[in-house]
């Protein structure tokens, strides 16, 4: 695949990355000589300096030919001008990642054609949905609703005085329509067997039926849903959690450090608490008694802040933090320190950009443990091998598994003996290497 990706930050590198680990034909584009001179450095693609919204840059990296553009600068309007001048110069797809709410609003973070882009992403929105998620979870980590929202795949760490500890899976008393997936120990994420055991502190990787995932959390957490919000940052995703938090009648207080934005969050928000102040400031957490609220969020830019704000928080006796990271390969440091929830507005931004990348079956790609294991959504079509064959026989290479199967809104946790039917959508969670097996399941077969 011929790929032109604009703007070469933490999204657009750590995306050519990808793709050029993956064999596919990359052009880098970036305004800063400095930048793509790293990027030779450590990847064999393409490079070109100029203006990624300049239809001349554009027409120079030979866009036309692109079977995919992503532009993913710092500055949205660069990256809809250049997504835009890419569609009509004829590149087959193109997306463009976002990061404030001017043209698309707080509701949404995905939009279709917009504008005539294919697809208009915002990681804030996203990750401030993610973190929703959470807080009317029972004690997740994380929360991801797949196949519609049909599937939930609920992360969790395990304390120590959790039921579930010291017992086979096989033996778990766990919900019938539901799985363990994976488990994550000592930083190494590993597909569990029926004879392994979960040991204290092991974070878990649980699928099931939406709406029964509460319970699950219960017997393995014993948590509650969080009924007082404290926010560090008031920008885009502090903004839309606010929101979503205030109109479900949770109690929300939002500290901000810039005084205008600070009042004009007070004047947007009719019932949550809007303070002015930094979030660092011990004394000030202190008085705000930030140790009694049952989910504590610093959601600021500046990575320093949150990592500060989220260990004072963590001291105080906060019950759930979560911390912003720009930087998702310092994600298990924050975790190492005492964050709970470590989200990475890269991460979501690469998982949803790499879909296109992928075969027309994928549906939605989730990244775990910064790429040691992917969860897919695949739709079965009609000649392929996993159509029609029991599980047990489809030779299912180390490291993947298959986890649910929906269909016509029927979830099903599969046994070795259930067979996926054409237009079946199948969850399936696999290592990187053991992917390029999965796609292969999933490709029509030739006559």
């Amino acid at each position: 695949m011929y790929v032109v990706v604009v703007g070469m930050g933490e999204v657009g590198s750590f995306l050519v990355n990808v793709l050029d680990r993956e064999g596919h034909d990359v052009v880098a584009i970036d305004a800063s000589a400095e930048k793509l001179a790293e990027i030779e450095d450590e990847q064999d693609v393409a490079t070109l300096c100029g203006h990624g919204g300049s239809p001349t840059t554009l027409i120079n990296a030979k866009v036309d030919q692109a079977d995919l553009l992503v532009t993913c600068t710092d500055d949205d309007e660069i990256n809809l001008v250049g997504a835009l001048f890419g569609k009509r110069l004829g590149a087959k797809r193109t997306v463009a990642r976002i990061q404030g709410t001017e043209y698309t609003g707080e509701k949404r973070g995905i939009h279709q054609d917009l504008l005539g882009i294919d697809v208009v992403i915002n990681p804030r929105i996203l990750i401030a949905q993610e973190i929703t998620k959470i807080a009317r979870s029972h004690g997740a980590l994380d929360v991801l609703g797949l196949v519609g929202n049909q599937v939930e795949l609920v992360q969790m760490r395990l304390p120590e005085g959790s039921k579930m500890l010291h017992k086979s899976l096989s033996n778990l008393p766990i919900p019938k329509e539901t799985l363990v997936v994976a488990v994550v120990r000592d930083e190494e994420l590993f597909v569990p067997g029926g004879a392994d055991v979960l040991l204290p502190g092991d974070r878990i990787y649980v699928i099931g039926r939406a709406g029964q995932m509460e319970s699950v959390e219960d017997l393995f957490t014993g948590g509650k849903e969080a009924a007082r919000i404290f926010l560090v940052g008031g920008g885009v995703v502090g903004r839309t959690i606010a929101h979503t938090m205030e109109d479900a009648g949770i109690e929300v207080v939002i500290l901000e450090k810039d005084r205008e934005l600070a009042e004009e969050l007070g004047i947007e928000l009719a019932h949550a608490e809007v303070l002015h102040g930094d979030g660092t400031d011990i004394n000030l957490l202190e008085d705000e008694q930030v140790g009694a609220f049952d989910l504590f969020c610093s959601v600021t830019r500046d990575d320093e802040v949150n990592l500060m704000a989220g260990l004072l928080a963590k001291r105080e006796g906060a019950q759930r933090v979560v911390s912003l990271v720009q930087r998702p390969d310092y994600s298990e440091i924050y975790r190492q320190l005492g964050i709970d929830v470590v989200l990475s507005p890269r991460e979501v931004a690469c998982e949803h950009m790499l879909r296109y990348v992928r075969e027309t079956e994928l549906q939605s790609l989730t990244i775990l443990e910064q790429g040691q294991a992917e969860v897919l959504e695949l739709v079965a079509h009609a000649g392929s091998r996993v159509v029609g064959t029991p599980i047990h026989r489809l030779n299912m290479p180390r490291g993947a598994l298959l986890a649910a199967i929906v269909s016509e809104e029927k979830v099903r946790i599969p046994s070795g003996a259930d067979q996926v039917e054409a237009g079946d959508t199948v969850v399936v969670l696999t290592t990187s290497a053991a992917r390029p097996s999965i796609e292969r399941l999933f490709q029509k077969r030739l006559l």
